[in-house]
């Protein structure tokens, strides 16, 4: 009985260690792309995507590894982010805190609903960005995006 009790708390360790293992490996949160305001180049916004199952809830961002000036999550409740987007006129497209707002996941946004969130996006404002770090938490796990931004788009 011991035997069978121990291969079985086994076997659930084993499984959810390669669970861990997969998430790590495969991050649901990708960096769509990025661009430049034309009214403001200290402006970037940075479209994100969910791909995983579940919610992902944003914790943190730096710019080349320190706090930017402001950092905000823009969600569109009908199209995609373009680089002539203005986010004060839009009323499709909202303004919030990074932490405020969780991230759905793509597969369960239906694109033909108008008024749900559809596209998200960071609003960060900061000179000169070259690195970008977003923290975030999946399934209650850690997770960290980090991506390098050219400076001719």
């Amino acid at each position: 009985m011991k035997k069978i009790l121990f291969a079985l708390l086994l076997s659930v360790v084993v499984v959810g260690a390669i669970f861990i293992v997969y998430l790590k490996s495969n991050p649901p949160l990708v960096m769509q792309s990025y661009m430049k305001m034309q009214d403001n180049t200290a402006v970037t916004l940075i479209t994100l995507d969910n791909q995983g199952l579940r919610e992902i809830k944003l914790k943190q961002l730096l710019v080349n590894d320190k706090l930017p000036e402001h950092v905000g999550l823009v969600i569109s409740k009908s199209e995609p982010f373009e680089v002539d987007t203005k986010l004060e006129e839009s009323s499709e497209m909202s303004l919030h805190k990074l932490t405020q707002v969780a991230m759905l996941p793509r597969q369960y946004i239906d694109p033909q609903a108008i008024g749900k969130p559809q596209h998200y996006a960071i609003q960060v404002i900061a000179p000169d960005i070259k690195k970008i770090t977003i923290q975030y938490e999946y399934l209650n796990l850690p997770f960290t995006l980090t991506a390098e931004l050219h400076s001719d788009q």
